[in-house]
């Protein structure tokens, strides 16, 4: 909806869903973690879903709006 409603304006609106990431974290790592495989079978990182985001942020992806991306 936002996409819609600000693509008058030139704004672009998408969305990165991450996965599950390895990332640090104070304490035990969530259950499922030790109990669910990836598709590729490991934790993605946090670099991964930084080069979306940067995908998303340039100029290459000024015609992408109202997308979804899943890592």
């Amino acid at each position: 909806a936002m996409a819609h409603d600000l693509a008058d304006a030139g704004i672009t609106v998408n969305l990165v869903s991450p996965g599950m990431i390895e990332t640090a974290r104070a304490g035990h790592a969530p259950a499922h973690h030790a109990t669910r495989r990836t598709l590729l079978g490991r934790l993605g990182t946090p670099e991964d879903i930084a080069g979306m985001v940067r995908y998303l942020a340039g100029p290459q992806a000024r015609y992408v709006t109202g997308q979804t991306l899943h890592a």
